[in-house]
Parts: structure tokens; C-alpha cells; sequence
């Protein structure tokens, strides 16, 4: 008997039982679609972790320490040659963090997080336009340009009805329109309306004799800048802070000079004294390593601490998160493949059901020359294709209910929801499903086909 004979031979028998065919593939669509939502709520669980976590610092960040332990670390051409030679080492970034006001000059309702980080001009022509959400990658020598970080974003002002405003940057304003706006960098303070507080910033009528401070100079200076890009997560910068460039660092440094209480020149040791900082050198503050690959960290930490320096890094909260999502996938699988063993059950009842009835049929195809392995092949075929069906109406069900939940809990503001969603079904996922339910078929099928081929011929004649 030919194969297509087989296939066609079992499409027809359960066609001719399609009650009884269809409410035994219900139960493997109940299975399939608990097995796979309950791995898919795992799966979005570990993805909503991870995004967490490179919120902060990406999985592939390294961030080194002096050996001392105190936290400081200086950077020196050294210490980068030194970094550059461990193997897995994408690049090395020297970094230092000032804080300012990024402002939007034609709005007074936003505001953008004002955390910069200068980086080097070879860091800074590393960045690609694959690696942007939008806009292009500015030129390093470019003085008026600064990229957002992933996470950056324009959150609304709300006001809090006494005259003043709080900022609420856990609430970033969606979809907004950054090319349609201009922005400026606003160096030193504005104190307006405010009584004396003691502390003094920005107010040269309350700052006259304290060092520092500078009489007949302006609070504030706003200098004008141009937004050229967001980064995306194909970049190797994470965090929530946004990058410039030297040349972008060095015009704001010159312009801070400008004002009454300039800033951006102090740096200091882990003593806390003022480090001198050149029109030509800038004392990078902090360093992080990117690793080429996650599963790569632990390796290049440990050449790195053997070379006498410290390191942080999220590789064990990462290999913490791994070790989660098997146990909760461990668990919810468990409690997904009882419905799984049911919808066994169910098909190995059907098929024995099947056999009892088709005694007869069974009998005639020996008596005609049909082989065991034909008889059994068929019942095979059967089991599988109720196994399949269930499994791929399950999938699409799956992927209906996932994109139901998904939809509503994003509107959620909950620390889980930053990822974006709640249930993932990735291909691999969808396929095992699937697959697996066509195996769970075919193995509940087995036995009964066993007894359907030990059936004589004769006896099977003689059935009523």
C-alpha cells in the first residue's frame, strides 16, 4: 500500500467520526494551548527582567575599578591598551558624567533627563545607523550634536499648583515628535520666585564673598543644541543617560566659564580634591568594558581582574535570571503537560474505540494482502494528525489570547510592564508546541495501533 494511500485512507476514517475526531482534538487544543501560554508567560517574564536590567547596564557592560577597591580608577593610555588586549573585548569606554538641563526652546511643558556622558572621538565614531532609533550618527568633531541614550526620553511637567513643577520620569511622553522641536543646554541655575534656601545656587545677589563665585556674570547660560539620533538596543551604550562628544564637552566647558559659579571643570580624586582638567585633557571619571557576547562576561571579568583591577557587572543577575526562568518554565511546563497527558489519554481512548468498531475493516484489509505495517501506519497516521491539528489550533489560539493580554497590560504602569509584553511566543516555542503535540499523537496512537495489527484475521471477520 502506498504512503499517500495510507494518508488519504486515515483522513477519511476520521472524517467519518468527526464528532468523536473533533472533541479528541479539543482536548489536544487545551493541552497545546496550556503548554505553550504557560512557557510564553516565562519567556516574558525573563525578557521584561533582562530589559530591566540593560535599562540600567547592558548585559554585555563590564564596568572597572582600581584594584584598591576605593572605586576610582584613572584612566590612562595604559590602562586602555591594557583593557583592549582581553580577549572578547568589543571596545572600552572611558566616560565622565555631568549633569545639566537639556531644555526644548520652543516648549515649556517638557523636559529631557539631563544626564550627559563625554566619551572619546574613536568611542563616539564607533556608533553606526543601525544602531539608532532614528536620525544619523553625528561626526565626532561636531560641537553642537548630542545622541539620547536608549532609555532617554521627554517627560511631561506636571504642576503642582503652587508655582513650581515636578518632573515625572517614570512617565516618559510617547510618540514624541523630537525633530519638530529645538533644544538648548542650560549651564548654572535659574532661581526665580524662590526665597533663600541657604543654598545658594545660581543667585549672585545672595552669593556675594563665596568662593567660586564670580560677581557681574550671568546665573545661566543657554546654549543652543541639536538632538542627531536616539540610540537603539543594537548599540553597545546603555543606560539612561545621552552622549556627546569632546568637541560638544569642550564648547559647553568654554561657555560654563561664562557664568558665575562654573561647573563642569570640577572633578576630584577619591580624596575629594579638585583635579586640575586642561582645555586639552579631560579627566575621564568612569571606564566600562563591552564584552562581544553575554555568555563571554564572566571569562573576560576574570582576565581583567587578573590584570589587578576590580569589576562589576550584571553577569550574575543575568546568569540569576537564566536560572529562574528553567525553574518557572520547569513549572509552569509541569502544569501545562497535565493537560497534556489528559489529551493522551483521550486519544489513546479514541483510537481503541476505533479499533473496536473498524474490526471488520481491519479484518478485510489482511485478507487482501495489507500488511501489519500498513494496518499500523494508518492507525499511526491518525493519532498524529489528530495530535497536529490540536497542536496548530492551539498555536493560533495561543497567539490570539497572548496578543489580548499584551495589548491591555501594557497599559498597566507596573515595573514588569517596561518590557513591553507580558507573553512572548518566539518561533522556537511555537514550532516545540506544535511539534510536540503531533509526537503526543503519534505516541498515543502506538499501543492501540499494536493491537489493531495482533487482531487475527478471522476473528476480526467474525466481529459483529
Amino acid at each position: 500500500m502506498k504512503i499517500s494511500d495510507r494518508f488519504i485512507m486515515a483522513l477519511r476514517n476520521l472524517w467519518r467520526r468527526k464528532s468523536r475526531t473533533i472533541l479528541t482534538i479539543l482536548s489536544v487544543i487545551i493541552g497545546s494551548t496550556s503548554i505553550i501560554l504557560m512557557l510564553a508567560f516565562a519567556e516574558g517574564i525573563s525578557n521584561s527582567q533582562k530589559e530591566m536590567i540593560e535599562s540600567f547596564q547592558g548585559l554585555t557592560t563590564i564596568n572597572v575599578m582600581d584594584g584598591s577597591g576605593d572605586g576610582s580608577l584613572e584612566v590612562t593610555d595604559k590602562v586602555l591598551n591594557d583593557l583592549k588586549k582581553v580577549s572578547h573585548v568589543k571596545a572600552v569606554v572611558p566616560s565622565k558624567n555631568i549633569y545639566v538641563q537639556l531644555l526644548i526652546s520652543d516648549s515649556d511643558d517638557y523636559e529631557i533627563d539631563g544626564s550627559l556622558d563625554i566619551i572619546p572621538d574613536n568611542v563616539f565614531s564607533m556608533i553606526k545607523k543601525d544602531m539608532l532609533e532614528f536620525g544619523n550618527p553625528p561626526s565626532p568633531n561636531e560641537d553642537n550634536k548630542i545622541l539620547l541614550g536608549q532609555n532617554a526620553a521627554a517627560n511631561k511637567k506636571t504642576d503642582t499648583g503652587d508655582g513650581g513643577y515636578m518632573m515625572e520620569p517614570m512617565e516618559p511622553v510617547e510618540d514624541f515628535d523630537y525633530a519638530s522641536h529645538q533644544y538648548f543646554v542650560r549651564l548654572g541655575w535659574v532661581m526665580e520666585d524662590q526665597e533663600d534656601d541657604g543654598v545658594n545656587f545660581g543667585n549672585p545677589n545672595d552669593q556675594d564673598g563665596v568662593e567660586g563665585v564670580e560677581e557681574n556674570k550671568p546665573d545661566s547660560i543657554d546654549v543652543p543644541i541639536e538632538i542627531a539620533g536616539k540610540l537603539n538596543n543594537n548599540s553597545f551604550l546603555s543606560g539612561w543617560g545621552s552622549y556627546i562628544s569632546e568637541s560638544t564637552y569642550k564648547k559647553l566647558k568654554e561657555e560654563d566659564s561664562k557664568i558665575s559659579a562654573p561647573s563642569l571643570n570640577q572633578s576630584f580624586d577619591e580624596k575629594g580634591n579638585p583635579i586640575p582638567e586642561s582645555d586639552e585633557k579631560i579627566n575621564y571619571e568612569n571606564l566600562q568594558v563591552i564584552v562581544d557576547d553575554a555568555k563571554n562576561v564572566e571569562q573576560t571579568e576574570k582576565e581583567i581582574k587578573q590584570l589587578g583591577y576590580q569589576t562589576n557587572s550584571m553577569a550574575e543577575a543575568n546568569e540569576e535570571i537564566q536560572n529562574q526562568t528553567r525553574t518557572i518554565m520547569l513549572i509552569l511546563g509541569g502544569i501545562g503537560s497535565i493537560a497534556f497527558i489528559v489529551s493522551a489519554i483521550g486519544i489513546i481512548n479514541t483510537m481503541l474505540m476505533s479499533i473496536y468498531e473498524r474490526q471488520k475493516e481491519i479484518g478485510v484489509m489482511k485478507v487482501i494482502g495489507a500488511s501489519v505495517s500498513d494496518i499500523q501506519t494508518m492507525f499511526l497516521i491518525e493519532s498524529g494528525f489528530i495530535g497536529l491539528f490540536g497542536g496548530v489550533l492551539g498555536l493560533l489560539i495561543s497567539l490570539l489570547v497572548s496578543k489580548v493580554i499584551n495589548n491591555a497590560f501594557s497599559g498597566m504602569n507596573d515595573a514588569i510592564a517596561q518590557g513591553g509584553q507580558l507573553i512572548i511566543i518566539p518561533i522556537w516555542l511555537a514550532l516545540l508546541g506544535v511539534g510536540f503535540s503531533a509526537l503526543v499523537g503519534v505516541l498515543a496512537g502506538y499501543l492501540p495501533a499494536r493491537r489493531a495489527t495482533k487482531l487475527s484475521a478471522i476473528d476480526a471477520l467474525r466481529a459483529n
